[in-house]
């Protein structure tokens, strides 16, 4: 737009009629068409294309993070930090010889302190410290790291800090042989199937011994050696000691099948079911429960 001397309005060059050839009006287009438009209108533009540019950068910025977010094992707080695999105390508390309230101190520990989860055992987990100190701690004293975690990642840890809610003792009976009976022992035979990722092991059991009324007449801990594989099952049994007075193992018999494939003599000292010594022999009813196991980290 020019101000043409003398004037005082101003009109677009176009216009004046000695420069009309320097700007020529094309003739398919309305003359308020192709008029140059005001600053103005272009504010909303120019802000749309600023917002999507910010946008697009969050996008990769949030995509990125996302990526290196870490899984499994990986640390969360960069090289030598916290694991999903580790809790965290969230106040000072006590750790403790047994399973137990009321058991014996081993170590106090602080608010914030790092530990290494090894089992778990009714509303307790079985912990070690960075120092090397080895104990139990309440389950709601600590915080898992996986719960920081996303919901993949919860569901892929979770096995480790509840193994008791992935494995089942199926298809449990008893019996008692007559020589059995002179010697007050019980076998217990059963299947254990594991319905996570990973292996478990240091299984103990609880057998609860019932009389015809319901009564608990006797409750006897039974501990497990061996696997159980990932997604699979397993059978338990007793292996018997090379000598006669050498103690048997109660073993699963996946575990078995692994070692007799260095040593297949095994198989012939290994019979099913495990042997239970106990006080009571006449009962009509027997409960078996998962009271401690651990899974095996990846």
């Amino acid at each position: 737009m020019i101000q043409p001397p003398g004037a005082t309005d101003w009109v677009y060059a176009s216009e004046v009629a000695e420069l009309k050839g320097v700007f020529p009006v094309p003739e398919d287009i309305e003359s308020d068409e192709w008029r140059p438009k005001s600053n103005a209108a272009m504010y909303p533009v120019i802000v749309g294309v600023v917002l999507t540019g910010i946008l697009i950068v969050a996008g990769i910025a949030i995509a990125v993070l996302f990526t290196q977010l870490p899984t499994g094992e990986e640390t969360l707080l960069g090289d030598g930090g916290l694991s999903y695999s580790e809790m965290l105390t969230t106040e000072a508390t006590e750790m403790l010889a047994d399973p137990d309230s009321r058991s014996r101190t081993v170590s106090t520990l602080k608010k914030d302190q790092v530990l290494e989860l090894m089992a778990k055992r009714d509303d307790f987990y079985r912990a070690r410290t960075k120092g090397g100190a080895e104990g139990w701690v309440a389950y709601d004293a600590v915080v898992p790291m996986y719960q920081l975690g996303g919901a993949e990642v919860r569901e892929e840890m979770d096995p480790l800090y509840n193994p008791d809610h992935y494995v089942d003792v199926e298809n449990a009976r008893w019996s008692q042989l007559p020589d059995q009976v002179e010697e007050s022992i019980t076998v217990f035979q059963f299947v254990l199937q594991n319905s996570s990722r990973y292996e478990m092991t240091d299984l103990i059991l609880l057998a609860t011994i019932k009389d015809d009324k319901g009564s608990v007449l006797e409750k006897v801990e039974i501990a497990i050696e061996g696997v159980i594989p990932t997604e699979g099952r397993t059978f338990v049994g007793t292996l018997a000691g090379e000598e006669k007075d050498d103690p048997k193992r109660s073993l699963t018999s996946h575990s078995l099948d692994l070692e007799a494939e260095v040593d297949p003599e095994l198989q012939l000292r290994y019979s099913d079911g495990v042997e239970v010594k106990m006080t009571t022999l006449n009962f009509t009813e027997a409960n078996i429960d998962i009271l401690e196991l651990r899974a095996i980290p990846e």
